[in-house]
């Protein structure tokens, strides 16, 4: 296929994603963690929830970057065979962390998995077609249907459609249609009906990357300024959803998938503007350096989390002892789950250079 372009300001905002994902998830205590540091319950927004968005979208914009140099050549078998390789290691990363031999028992959903559903959509669309209409359009119609689902069908035997924890249309298809374990007994953060706006953010991201590489866009000034028209207007779509569809991970609502993707954009056109500048420090090129490696820095952020999650003699799980002493000499709390959330990603980053 070649060798793909690569996009300085793009890989340092998928290395900071992936830094602040295993942040998130490495929290000390999520009982005492920076609440902006924690996902929302169920409706609203933290900075913990723009994270694996901001991913997937991300995810979108690199896929025509590796494809578009030679369609021609495009080894479809090896890709199919990747991407089912990654799905399947999603899993057994949900097992280790939960291991049973029981096979309902198995989570097939997953952060990783929708990683992997996310990408395949995505290229397979940004093969179809070369412009950016089909990607954007696909978005559109994928969001529609989402909001159409959750705003007007009941589940059945329900009285009304409902946007409740686990008692809509969403957490109903999640219940019978998502085999294996629950990861929420009535819903999945990775469900059915939610990867659909899921699969939206991605094909932004394509459409995006699509349009700035067209012709009429001619200097990095003028897509910077295009980029930033279509982030505010992403964001504003959401939020005039609101009223509708509330700001919601869990359902992954159409109004999350557009505030998540404008937001995201907002930050690339950020680094974009000011790559030429801070690009050549030794700071933004170990970002663009982890953006490069961003799922082998989450394969070994979850095999920590596996290890930590082992329980010791005395019934405590390893996490919970380590965070014990920890926070003995670390005050407030908040400050404690925040110390032993970086001292756990600089260990899984200390390890990346190890596995290059």
């Amino acid at each position: 296929m070649g060798t793909p372009q690569r996009d300085g300001s793009l890989d340092a905002l998928r290395g900071s994603d992936v830094i602040l994902m295993a942040i998130v998830n490495l929290q000390g205590s999520d009982a005492t963690a920076f609440t902006v540091l924690k996902h929302a319950q169920w409706n609203g927004f933290t900075l913990a929830d723009l994270v694996f968005p901001v991913f997937l979208l991300v995810t979108g914009l690199s896929v025509p970057l590796a494809l578009d140099r030679n369609r021609a050549a495009i080894d479809w078998s090896a890709m199919l065979r990747r991407t089912a390789l990654l799905f399947l290691i999603g899993v057994a990363l949900g097992w280790l962390i939960k291991p049973s031999f029981d096979p309902s028992m198995i989570r097939w959903a997953g952060v990783l998995q929708r990683i992997t559903i996310v990408y395949l959509v995505c290229a397979l669309v940004a093969a179809a077609r070369p412009g950016a209409w089909l990607a954007a359009l696909l978005a559109v119609a994928l969001l529609s249907f989402h909001a159409i689902m959750l705003i007007t069908v009941a589940a059945p035997g329900a009285a009304a459609p409902t946007m409740a924890e686990g008692m809509g249309i969403s957490g109903w298809l999640d219940q019978h249609f998502l085999p294996g374990r629950v990861h929420r007994i009535t819903w999945d953060p990775e469900g059915v009906l939610s990867t659909v706006s899921a699969i939206a953010n991605g094909l932004i991201g394509v459409a995006v990357m699509r349009w700035l590489s067209g012709r009429w866009l001619s200097g990095r000034d003028a897509s910077n300024a295009a980029l930033s028209i279509v982030a505010l207007a992403l964001v504003g779509a959401g939020v005039a959803l609101t009223g509708l569809l509330p700001l919601n991970k869990a359902l992954w609502t159409p109004s999350f998938a557009l505030v998540t993707s404008g937001a995201g954009l907002a930050i690339w056109v950020s680094l974009r503007v000011a790559w030429p500048y801070v690009g050549g420090n030794r700071v933004a090129r170990w970002l663009a350096t982890i953006g490069r490696v961003a799922l082998t820095v989450y394969v070994v952020h979850m095999l920590l989390i596996a290890l930590l999650v082992r329980r010791l003699p005395d019934g405590l799980t390893i996490w919970d002892t380590l965070y014990v002493q920890l926070a003995a000499y670390c005050s407030p709390p908040p400050l404690a789950a925040l110390v032993f959330a970086v001292i756990a990603t600089g260990a899984t980053l200390a390890l990346i250079p190890f596995l290059q």
